[in-house]
């Protein structure tokens, strides 16, 4: 004899992720600040002299080539994305050839 629900329906295992706001899953928050207006201390500070070590675990430098701005350190991707859109804008145009 078949399994019961050979020609039946199948019934799923798990449990499907409810809408937003209606099931026990939190929900993450964005970064708290617009890009350019963070207000963690030494994000965006320059980091040619700094001792990297001594920032917390995840913050990101970022440098782009040939840009006239220096190489930054910054405290979350969104900032750091930020950052490198203002160091390209930076570049000269003799050096985007």
């Amino acid at each position: 004899m078949a399994a019961p629900s050979f020609n039946g329906r199948i019934k799923p295992a798990t449990k499907r992720a409810r809408a937003q706001g209606q099931g026990d899953l939190p929900r993450l928050g964005l970064h708290p600040e617009i890009p350019g207006a963070c207000t963690t201390p030494r994000c965006g500070d320059a980091a040619d002299g700094q001792d990297e070590t001594a920032l917390p675990a995840g913050w990101i430098r970022v440098g782009v080539q040939g840009s006239t701005d220096p190489d930054r350190v910054w405290c979350s991707g969104l900032c750091a994305t930020w950052g490198i859109a203002r160091a390209e804008l930076r570049v000269p145009a003799a050096a985007r050839r």
